[in-house]
């Protein structure tokens, strides 16, 4: 970022608030360092340094070559204060409340090597 000109330098704090910020929203990468003013080279740099150990692409995700649809079995399950429960293969339970963060989703899944 630059002030009349001068580049401005971001302290730890700041670059991890920034990182916050990324993780937080729904941009890819390059949309994100675009309106931040930010070169993607520079926002790698910082989360090696601040040792982020989550992998960021340019782009957006391309789901798995062969990603295909599984069926699924609803249960009649005790209400709870859950909006929605999915159980995948290998025991997975992922638990969706009301008011998710849907980034927050796309990464869990993306971690998982589901597509969304």
């Amino acid at each position: 970022m630059s002030e009349g000109g001068i580049q401005r330098r971001r302290s730890h704090a700041q670059w991890r608030a920034v990182v916050s910020a990324f993780e937080a929203s729904d941009q890819s990468l390059r949309l994100f360092c675009a309106e931040q003013g930010i070169a993607i080279s520079t926002f790698r740099h910082w989360l090696a340094r601040l040792g982020q150990t989550a992998t960021v692409s340019a782009a957006p995700p391309v789901p798995a070559r062969g990603a295909r649809l599984v069926p699924v079995a609803v249960l009649d399950e005790p209400a709870t204060d859950s909006g929605i429960v999915v159980v995948a293969g290998g025991g997975v339970r992922i638990e969706v409340t009301p008011g998710f963060d849907g980034a927050t989703l796309r990464r869990v899944l993306a971690t998982l090597g589901v597509g969304a």
